[in-house]
């Protein structure tokens, strides 16, 4: 196997690692794996708006819409009109989106001690330092596609 395709396949790996942390994570709050990522954004970036969610998520506007629609349903989130902008609409949690957010983020760091534990602690700053590496290609190769999205 050549290195692209070990890297592939590690990659591969990781991410269903990733899937199935997030989706044990997910289950126990009565949302999607999509609401779940964004109650943690909304949470994260109180006041953002759909267009920023979607962009730092990389999904489109009426995707996120969609989710945003169903949070508000379920009681998670509330829209307000922006204090800055009057053509802008900002998410914020409610109290209970906000016991959403605060057990996911906890959960997931319990998690993540756990699997962090586990690598030598030799080891843990090469880990961190691969890590930041790999998504940092990620994003410069995801900034060369936008540039290429735009000019289609």
């Amino acid at each position: 196997m050549d290195k692209i395709q070990q890297f592939r396949e590690y990659t591969r790996e990781l991410e269903c690692h990733l899937d199935n942390m997030n989706q044990t994570d997910c289950c126990q709050c009565s949302v999607s794996k999509a609401e779940c990522f964004l109650v943690v954004e909304i949470g994260r970036k109180p006041g953002i708006c759909i267009k920023e969610l979607a962009e730092l998520l990389k999904i489109d506007k009426s995707g996120v819409s969609r989710s945003v629609e169903e949070l508000v349903k379920k009681g998670f989130v509330v829209r307000e009109p922006s204090k800055t902008d009057r053509r802008c609409v900002v998410l914020l949690l409610t109290e209970s989106g906000k016991a959403r957010f605060e057990k996911i983020e906890n959960d997931m760091y319990v998690e993540f001690k756990k699997v962090f534990s586990m690598i030598e602690e030799s080891d843990r700053d090469k880990v961190l330092e691969a890590l930041q590496i790999y998504n940092e290609a990620c994003r410069k190769v995801e900034g060369r596609n936008d540039q290429t999205d735009d000019k289609e």
